[in-house]
């Protein structure tokens, strides 16, 4: 993999929605790594004075809240790029809440940015944005961006995907990429993703078993599942590299291998109970309803219905090259699950709740 020399971002001054986050704190570092000139962090809540938020200038407020866009007058005016990776994961049973935040956050992002005449916007979207298809070939970044009708997620990945473009068409002379990675895991993150997806009542399950329970425990999975993980690092990587060359367009980000239903549960070194699709859902939905679950069954047709990602032109056109395996990512991430481990922001901090917040 070419290396990126430290300070190839010299000069540059980056501002990065969500940077508090999952992703947003990997790339605070990478940032600072490269010798941004200067980096403005958009977060909801004030991170802590420690290492890497220190290193960023922040600026406070909510997108769900047309106020917001004052803010982001001000903190737009006058950088060279712009980063969105603000996201809400949660409330899954308020949808017009998340709608506000993604959606109409994102359409005040992209206005400001218009506004600000900043020279490049880059969009944090996902693999959710993509239609289902085929498991049996992973899909390049022309594949169809009509999202997962099901998925609340899906679907509001697959808006906003619609609004970078237009937005496109709309300065022409802005670079515009976007990033697509499968789904996004790190060790430091384990406490704010299991919060989110295990809910209330399993998370605090998921942190009391031992290892060696944990693993005798059945894991349902349907056989047509095929997953990959990706390293939050890995992702902050191919945004410092998008912004050293300037790289327009849609990039898939995933890391080897997929994993298909077996190969899931060697890797959690749990025992795999095989179970229909229809059946998992089922249940899924009747926990959603009894509020075990905090997320939808709509996750799960995602999982199910949209194709491996096709990371070759990341490869190419960045010479990207993921650091971490997804499989030995996925060990430490659920190890770090279960020692309830988190890092010092507002929302990888172990200790937060799992109330709407940008990802």
């Amino acid at each position: 993999m070419a290396q990126l020399s430290s300070g190839h971002l010299s000069g540059l001054k980056v501002a990065v929605t969500g940077a508090s986050g999952n992703v947003g704190t990997a790339l605070l570092r990478a940032l600072a790594k490269g010798g941004a000139a200067e980096v403005r962090g958009l977060a909801r809540r004030q991170p802590p004075e420690t290492e890497p938020y220190d290193g960023a200038r922040w600026y406070l407020t909510d997108l769900s809240e047309p106020d917001s866009e004052q803010v982001l007058a001000e903190f737009l005016d006058g950088v060279d790029a712009v980063v969105h990776l603000a996201w809400a994961l949660l409330p899954d049973r308020q949808p017009d809440l998340l709608h506000r935040v993604n959606v109409q956050g994102t359409e005040r992002v992209l206005a400001a940015a218009g506004a600000a005449g900043v020279q490049h916007v880059v969009h944090m979207s996902s693999l959710g944005a993509y239609a289902a298809g085929p498991q049996e070939r992973p899909i390049q970044e022309d594949w169809p961006i009509t999202g997962i009708p099901s998925s609340t997620y899906s679907r509001q990945k697959s808006t906003c995907e619609l609004a970078v473009q237009e937005f496109a068409a709309t300065y022409p002379d802005t670079i515009v990429s976007v990033t697509r990675p499968t789904l996004v895991l790190q060790p430091e993150a384990a406490s704010e993703i299991g919060r989110y997806f295990l809910g209330p009542y399993l998370f605090p399950l998921a942190r009391l078993l031992p290892g060696e329970v944990a693993r005798l425990l059945p894991l349902p999975l349907p056989g047509s599942l095929r997953i990959s993980f990706v390293h939050a690092e890995d992702v902050a990587d191919a945004i410092a590299r998008i912004l050293d060359r300037r790289a327009a367009g849609p990039f898939n980000l995933s890391a080897s291998p997929v994993l298909d239903a077996d190969g899931l549960a060697r890797a959690l070194g749990a025992r795999r109970i095989p179970v229909p699709a229809v059946v998992l859902r089922t249940g899924m939905q009747a926990a959603f309803l009894a509020h075990v679950l905090q997320i939808e069954a709509g996750w799960l047709d995602m999982g199910l219905g949209i194709p491996p990602l096709d990371a070759s032109r990341a490869r190419t056109a960045l010479d990207w090259r993921p650091a971490h395996k997804g499989d030995d990512l996925l060990r430490e991430f659920v190890a770090a699950l279960g020692r309830g481990q988190g890092g010092q922001g507002p929302l990888l901090f172990p200790g937060t709740g799992p109330e709407h917040t940008p990802a």
